[in-house]
């Protein structure tokens, strides 16, 4: 193989590997509470969880997304009780999340399922040396920032 079918074989892989993951993130799940769970909404949940009273803004910048997407988000988790979203004492204008208890039991379950479902490829990754791992994180942010070019 020549490097031109290396190259060719690497994109490849990478377009399959996203379409599975598309098709993975589109089966919503059940995180602990009996309710299924888009990718979407367990995602948000989860960063709430792990950024106690974060702001509109900050969620969107977190998740990668537009914030008038991540209000489609908050207000479907709100309005199943995951969220609440309160006004600091300090700044009456700004609207923060906090997960209720029910947020908190799906972000917990959706940590569990995330370690076992992602054990095997942490395990291969922890084979690679400091340096490979450099390589690889330098080569899907590249990748990464091409396609934002697009």
């Amino acid at each position: 193989m020549g490097i031109e079918s290396d190259k060719n074989n690497i994109i490849e892989k990478l377009i399959k590997t996203s379409s599975l993951l598309n098709e993975l993130a589109k089966q919503p799940r059940v995180f602990g509470t009996g309710e299924l769970l888009y990718s979407t909404e367990i995602h948000c949940i989860d960063i709430i969880y792990k950024n106690n009273e974060i702001n509109l803004t900050q969620l969107s910048q977190k998740l990668g997304v537009s914030k008038s997407a991540v209000s489609k988000f908050v207000k479907k988790i709100l309005s199943r009780n995951y969220i609440i979203k309160t006004k600091p004492i300090d700044n009456q204008k700004e609207v923060v999340f906090s997960v209720t208890e029910k947020g908190k039991v799906a972000a917990l379950e959706h940590k569990k399922f995330t370690q076992e479902k992602f054990d095997k490829m942490y395990a291969s990754l922890e084979k690679e040396s400091a340096e490979n791992i450099e390589i690889i994180i330098r080569f899907i942010d590249n990748f990464y920032e091409g396609l934002e070019r697009m």
